[in-house]
């Protein structure tokens, strides 16, 4: 393995994924804001960033907007040039004059000067394409901005945001893991590396379910005859990919230690071939 970039940056492949802290969503779909954790999940993320990770993907309906504020609280006071934050931009925000608005909103409550990378969160079928993808251009130019990437494109979809764009995308945020795949075939991987896109795996253990929650045999026999845990085996499935990091989330030192030690861990081929087997769904939220 080697570095791992994301546009002009390098950045740890295991980042800190934030989907969960400051909030979460209603049986309804409701997104709601929880500030009952606030001081577990702002260490959280300082430890991860202690441990290494600079890394930090959130986004402005986490939380109902507090998961940016806990952001803005954990990174304070610390270096912000060795730090890489990315924020994503809502369906209610993506029309072409609301996203730099969003943008300010978001760097308002993550107290830092410029975004490193700002997402529109899903290609809104209600909202014409370049809408979004001239807003995002808009605040690069702004200054709001330092690169823009899309999340849970397609391959078509990510071909036709680069047309669009002025400037380059640099990643798709995409749900990718061992038992949900299928979005990211062939075609997606070649058409990221013919166009210099990160791949940004968001659940890579599927929220626990490829940790110790897991009750797979084949993920169980795999992590056994490699010798590490099954969220580590998910994790270094992942991010042995040439183009791809993930963004795992993590709430304890021990869950931060465990993921990062993924780095090490390597799957020979034979057992790689079996967990390539394992799921070829795709799923977005």
């Amino acid at each position: 393995m080697g570095a791992w970039r994301i546009g002009s940056r390098t950045v740890h492949p295991i980042g800190i994924g934030t989907w969960g802290m400051g909030g979460d969503r209603l049986p309804d779909d409701e997104i709601y804001a929880d500030y009952r954790s606030d001081d577990r999940e702002i260490e959280a993320i300082r430890a991860a960033v202690a441990l290494g990770q600079n890394h930090i993907d959130t986004a402005q309906l986490y939380g109902a907007g507090h998961t940016e504020e806990i952001v803005g609280e954990a990174i304070a006071g610390l270096e912000r040039e060795e730090l890489f934050i990315a924020t994503k931009v809502w369906r209610s925000h993506s029309l072409r004059h609301a996203v730099p608005r969003a943008a300010e909103e978001s760097l308002r409550k993550l107290r830092i000067d410029a975004i490193d990378l700002l997402y529109v969160h899903a290609p809104w079928e209600a909202i014409p394409m370049e809408e979004y993808i001239a807003g995002l251009d808009d605040a690069v130019d702004a200054g709001l901005a330092r690169a823009i990437a899309v999340s849970n494109f397609s391959a078509d979809q990510l071909l036709d945001a680069i047309r669009l764009s002025r400037h380059p995308i640099a990643a798709n945020q995409v749900r990718y893991s061992l038992l949900h795949h299928g979005q990211v075939d062939a075609r997606m991987r070649q058409v990221c590396a013919e166009h210099g896109v990160t791949i940004v795996a968001y659940r890579p253990v599927e929220r626990r379910l490829l940790a110790d929650q897991t009750t797979s045999p084949v993920v169980l026999d795999a992590a056994a005859e490699v010798g590490c845990t099954p969220a580590q085996l998910a994790i270094a499935w992942v991010i042995n990919r040439p183009g791809v990091v993930a963004i795992p989330k993590a709430s304890s030192r021990e869950h931060l230690e465990e993921n990062i030690a993924a780095m090490r861990v390597q799957i020979p081929e034979g057992v790689r071939a079996k967990l390539d087997a394992l799921g070829r769904g795709a799923g977005a939220e």
